[in-house]
Formats: structure tokens, C-alpha cells, sequence
């Protein structure tokens, strides 16, 4: 028998039905799973490999069961390894099949430094295949998978895990009502605010319910006695941030349209006047020429080189926009865009399926192309047009704004 508050479901989307192969149980409560895992899905232990004390793999073979969305991958890899005294990995994969992984390029220079074997911190259960994570000192079960078979299709992947308690926090990319997460059948998409069907789904077990439909399961474990301890074991793995100025914590005027930079130092001025207290003043993209990046109108804007210079005889500072979406016109007067005819000899675009027609759009200076910057060549371009541009007008700070 499986508590209602530990029902994991087995089709997340409308229409279940008691067709699914699933344990089926109609409520009243709406919340609550009506088909739900049973204990005839998911995968076993075929082999387990153990290296060296803090390294475990296993190879495992996928339970003769209904599938949920067709294409499960019958063989699967594990790995799992300690890598700090306070931090465990582990990751499930296709046996045969390389897919998509998000590149790691901070994190597989990481240099391991166990001195814990992994059998203090991790048990694995062979059959139905499920991972008991405790802490080593008391061994409190701290992330618990078998309480739900793990479903790893090609474009679906669910894995749960049974918490230790309610004190969930985290979870970005939301606007989150409260601090401490509901627990109450609460379901957040991954890295969006309104659609799935990536997501995690909270429940009152407690428990946490993983679904992508992609990639793989590759999971960090960080063990510690405070939440601080626990970001600074995070911090290690990803590195720690750039302290910023103590400055950029202050009070800050931004504004759309001021329309001229005389009409900015009117309003630095009415603000000094007053004594409200100011750390930066910022222009938006209205300084431009015709709103193209890395330029400035010469005209009202014309003495916007020596603007940091005012701000800073009194201690303030000054931050410009850029808006990367590049104009493909020409300048005022028919001359040319010089940082957009460098990109373009760079390759420097977000192209179309070709690989070579760059992708235009419209935004703030009309006909766009824009930075792609997941490109090596576009970086080379970017750098070199903000090492002229800041050359040309003096600045504290830079605020980049995203494009859709």
C-alpha cells in the first residue's frame, strides 16, 4: 500500500487513465495522483563496479513494464563518486548513445579530494535499482529514490527522491510567494515561469519529483551542518562569484528618453540639491546615434565623453546600455556602421539553418542581426568594438540589455 503523500505520478499530463499500466485509485482530492508508480517499473542493477573506495558504476537493465511515452532506453549507465569529503556526484546515462550534456567548462578542470569512501554516504538498492544518500556522521537519509521507479526514455526522463523534510528552498527563474517552498503537490517548471514540461513537482511526503525531457540525470549532493556551509561547498564546485564594487550596492537613476545630456545633468542636479543620495547615474540607449550600439549622438549627447568625469568630482559613477542587437544601416549621413561591417566580416550573427545567412529581426534601431555569442568569432568581436567604444567614452559599468 503506498500513502497518498508518497503517490509519485506516472502520466503528468491530462487524460490518465487506469489504461496506463499504473496503480489506478480515483479521490476526491484533485491534487493527489489518481495513477500512480507501482513497484513494477523502473530498472535493476545488471553489474556493480567499485574502482577504487570512492568511485561506484553499475550497468542497469530496464524492468519488463508499460511504458509511459515510448522509446525507453533499456540499458543505462551509472557513476557515482565522491569527489570531497562534502559532495557527492552522481550520474545516469545511456549505456550506448552519447546525448546532449550541458559542457562543464569550470567544473571538469575540478580536482577530486575524497577521503571518505562512497559506501559511508551512498547505498544502492539492486532491485527495483533506487540510491539512499545519508550523512556519513549519522547516517540520516538525506535523498532517497527508492521510494519511485526511474523512468529514462528517450525524451523522457523522471526520477524522485524522498527528503529528509519540508524545509525546501531554492528553485529559480520563479516569482515565489513565500520563502520556504509548498509542499502541497506543488509543481515549477525548470528555468521558465509558465510552461512544462520540464519541471520539478513538490509533495507532501516530503519528496521531489525531477522530469526533463531530455539529456541526463547528473546530480551534486553538498553536505553541511548550515545553509552557509552548504553554499560555500557549492562555491568550490562552480567557483565563487566577483565581489562587487561597494558602490554598484547603491542608490541608482535610470530613465528612458532623457533626450539630451543637459537634460541628464538637470536631473543630477535637482537631485544633488535635494541631498538625495545617489551612487550612479545611468543613460539608456536614447544616447546613441539613431539607438545603434557603440555609438553616441554627437549632437545631444556631444559631451558625453567627459560625463564620468562631472559625475566622479562628486563621487558618483556612471553606467551606459548597450542593447546587442545590431543594426544592419548605415550611419547618419550614409556612412558606414563600422561595428556591424567588422561583425559581419567576423561572422559574428546568429544565422539561419544554413550556418551563413545571418537571422534579422527589428528592434530598437530598425532591421537587426544579432551577437552570437556562444560564437568564438563574435566574442573576438565584441571585446574589440567595447575596447573601442570604452576608449571613446569614459564609463564605470556596463548594463547589457537581453534581447527576445
Amino acid at each position: 500500500i503506498i500513502a497518498l503523500a508518497e503517490r509519485v505520478d506516472c502520466f503528468p499530463d491530462a487524460g490518465a487513465s487506469k489504461q496506463r499500466g499504473c496503480c489506478w485509485s480515483p479521490l476526491d482530492e484533485r491534487n493527489v495522483p489518481w495513477c500512480f508508480f507501482s513497484t513494477n517499473h523502473g530498472y535493476t542493477v545488471d553489474s556493480v563496479e567499485q574502482p577504487n573506495p570512492y568511485v561506484m558504476k553499475a550497468t542497469l537493465k530496464r524492468m519488463a513494464s508499460p511504458s509511459l511515452f515510448g522509446a525507453d532506453i533499456e540499458e543505462l549507465s551509472f557513476h557515482a563518486e565522491m569527489q570531497s569529503n562534502n559532495r557527492l556526484r552522481f550520474k545516469i546515462s545511456d549505456a550506448h548513445r552519447q546525448r546532449f550534456e550541458v559542457p562543464h567548462e569550470h567544473i571538469s578542470s575540478l580536482t577530486s579530494d575524497p577521503s571518505s569512501p562512497i559506501s559511508n554516504t551512498l547505498e544502492m538498492t539492486r532491485k527495483p535499482f533506487g540510491l539512499t544518500v545519508r550523512r556519513k556522521e549519522n547516517n540520516r537519509v538525506l535523498f532517497d529514490t527508492t521510494m519511485a521507479p526511474l523512468v529514462f526514455a528517450d525524451q523522457y526522463l523522471q526520477m524522485s527522491a524522498k527528503l529528509p523534510s519540508h524545509n525546501i528552498y531554492g528553485l529559480g527563474e520563479h516569482v515565489h510567494q513565500r520563502y520556504r517552498h509548498d509542499t502541497y503537490w506543488k509543481t515549477w517548471p525548470i528555468f521558465t515561469r509558465d510552461a512544462f514540461p520540464n519541471g520539478v513537482t513538490l509533495q507532501p511526503a516530503p519528496a521531489v519529483t525531477y522530469r526533463t525531457i531530455g539529456g541526463v540525470l547528473d546530480f551534486y549532493i553538498f553536505f553541511g551542518d548550515t545553509p552557509e556551509q552548504v553554499v560555500q561547498e557549492f562555491l568550490v564546485l562552480i567557483g565563487r562569484p566577483v565581489i562587487p564594487p561597494y558602490w554598484s550596492l547603491g542608490f541608482q537613476i535610470s530613465r528612458w528618453d532623457y533626450g539630451s545630456l543637459s537634460e541628464v545633468k538637470k536631473t543630477v542636479e535637482r537631485n544633488r540639491a535635494v541631498s538625495l543620495p545617489y551612487d550612479i547615474q545611468y543613460t539608456d540607449i536614447d544616447y546613441m546615434e539613431d539607438k545603434k550600439d557603440f555609438t553616441y549622438d554627437k549632437v545631444k549627447f556631444s559631451e558625453l565623453p567627459q560625463f564620468a568625469d562631472y559625475l566622479h568630482a562628486k563621487g558618483q559613477k556612471y553606467i551606459l546600455i548597450l542593447d546587442p542587437a545590431i543594426a544592419t544601416s548605415k550611419r547618419v549621413g550614409g556612412s558606414p556602421y563600422d561595428a556591424y561591417d567588422r561583425g559581419t566580416e567576423k561572422n559574428a550573427w546568429v544565422t539561419e539553418s544554413d550556418g551563413k545567412t545571418p537571422l534579422l529581426g527589428e528592434v530598437w534601431p530598425g532591421e537587426t542581426a544579432f551577437p552570437d555569442y556562444t560564437s568564438q568569432n563574435c566574442i573576438d568581436w565584441w571585446v574589440d568594438e567595447y575596447e573601442r567604444f570604452s576608449k571613446e567614452i569614459k564609463h564605470d559599468a556596463l548594463w547589457i540589455v537581453s534581447q527576445c
